[in-house]
């Protein structure tokens, strides 16, 4: 368990620090004498400095570190210059926990570095779930951390797409309450598991947090790749229109017929609007066009092709998931190579 070391003589900010170590899943330790100042100093994962104590830390010629947070209620123009001093990242008031809560949830989590990238189906049925989900195993077994999110909560539901329905986990009704910070160590490996990628899907029954954007921030710091089922109308959702401003870039899966590419061809832009990095994915169509078609009429390059699979299908329908397709694999990794989520091992 992470730490947080307390340093101060004041026994109300002690029993603060302790509530704020319980709410992102710490263990507080309260210094006060030298030793264990320096001991706390070196170890812990974050350290929380009383007022009191500034003055005589800043004098101490400690090592500069990271994560140290002031709390003090009437901060004067001195404590500001020791608090320089010792490499604070802020000064807060006591009774200000959401904030205090947060500065200590990104520094025993890590600041978010995940790659969020987010698929969009721009017709249905065409295989963005499987895409999405397939791109989140493919980066699972090239060794990062990987999470699917299910982005829509009038669809099927992404633990069907993944055969996960009865396993253990959490689902976003269990977390979509979440109205403060959410520590990354707590999700990281809560959530069900299908061929290498955590799987974070609505049930039938779920709606779509009002909320998300504390779970979105945890998920950035628990994993290194998040890779998004988004819907079409994903724009005019909090939870959609806030994990396409994270994403690195969009997937647009486009059918190759007439209808389809119209359709891309009226949207595209409107995507291009809420993120400048669209990804092309074109959608074989038995006697339809042909990818140079919809590079043509789109204007972006096609970077891969996904072809009807029967196999794929049956596996999906059958509660194994998509992973054993080497076409899907073939079209997962084009993508992920676009956005630089390469082999870890």
């Amino acid at each position: 368990m992470s730490t947080i070391g307390v340093i101060s003589q004041n026994m109300s900010l002690i029993e603060r620090g302790r509530r704020w170590g319980a709410a992102v899943g710490a263990e507080v330790v309260d210094a006060a004498e030298t030793a264990a100042i320096r001991r706390v100093w070196r170890t812990a994962g974050a350290i929380v400095v009383g007022g009191d104590e500034l003055a005589s830390l800043a004098a101490a010629g400690l090592t500069r570190r990271d994560h140290v947070l002031v709390v003090e209620e009437t901060p004067a123009e001195r404590l500001w210059r020791d608090a320089v001093t010792v490499g604070a990242v802020g000064v807060f008031a006591p009774q200000d926990d959401d904030a205090v809560t947060g500065a200590l949830t990104a520094a025993l989590d890590g600041r978010g570095a995940a790659c969020v990238l987010s698929v969009i189906g721009l017709t249905g049925g065409i295989g963005a779930s499987t895409l999405a989900l397939g791109c989140a195993q493919l980066a699972g077994r090239r060794g990062v951390r990987a999470l699917a999110v299910d982005a829509d909560a009038e669809g099927p539901g992404l633990h069907v797409t993944a055969g996960t329905e009865n396993a253990p986990g959490l689902r976003w009704r269990d977390i979509a309450r979440a109205d403060g910070h959410v520590a990354a160590r707590a999700l990281a490996g809560a959530f069900p598991m299908a061929a290498g990628s955590a799987v974070l899907s609505f049930d039938p029954e779920d709606h779509s947090p009002a909320t998300s954007g504390p779970v979105l921030s945890a998920v950035e710091r628990g994993f290194d790749a998040v890779i998004a089922d988004v819907p079409r109308h994903a724009a005019s959702t909090e939870l959609g229109s806030d994990i396409i401003a994270r994403s690195v870039a969009l997937v647009l899966l486009v059918p190759e017929n007439v209808t389809g590419v119209s359709a891309a061809r009226r949207s595209v832009v409107r995507w291009q609007e809420l993120n400048d990095r669209c990804l092309v994915v074109s959608c074989a169509v038995r006697a339809g066009l042909g990818p140079g078609d919809v590079e043509r009429s789109l204007g972006l390059p096609v970077l891969a092709r996904l072809r009807r699979d029967r196999r794929l299908a049956e596996d999906v329908e059958a509660g194994r998931g998509p992973a054993r397709s080497r076409m899907l694999r073939r079209v997962a990794g084009r993508v992920l190579d676009a956005v630089g989520i390469e082999d870890a091992s």
